[in-house]
């Protein structure tokens, strides 16, 4: 498997131990993805719970696709993403858009679909290259 090429789904949540240590508040988040990105729609909608349905597009035209909920634990889920794609979204909201940079954990749909539910940790400082070589990293290990 060729992990510069492969797409997935990314889980990026706060510390078990602090779930809501991001203080996501879904319409400042809307409002931080207008400002960041090239193109952006979102919608929040009230399913089971509630939920900032987003896509968004970077002016080199990579695509975001995914929500924001902070219903139990502050998360955004990413789809359908490369590491290195999905790297330069968790860059900024590290940086940019989190109170606090070592509040991400991580996971992917390839480990959630065999039941590992360990608690990746997202490196606190580093750019996108170092956060793309723990995605892949991930993936590796997980056996995608």
């Amino acid at each position: 498997m060729d992990l510069d090429e492969y797409q997935t789904t990314y889980l990026l949540y706060a510390p078990a131990k602090n779930p809501d240590g991001w203080n996501l508040d879904l319409p400042a988040f809307g409002e931080a993805l207008e400002a960041a990105f090239a193109e952006v729609r979102y919608e929040t909608r009230q399913g089971r719970q509630l939920r900032l349905s987003f896509w968004a597009m970077t002016e080199e035209g990579i695509e975001f696709t995914g929500y924001a909920s902070n219903e139990g634990r502050d998360t955004v889920l990413l789809t359908d993403n490369t590491a290195d794609e999905a790297a330069l979204f968790i860059v900024w909201l590290r940086d940019v858009f989190l109170p606090a940079p070592d509040l991400i954990r991580f996971s992917s749909e390839p480990a959630v679909e065999k039941g590992i539910e360990t608690d990746w940790r997202m490196p606190a400082t580093g750019d996108r290259s170092r956060i793309a070589e723990e995605l892949k990293h991930h993936i590796g290990v997980v056996g995608a």
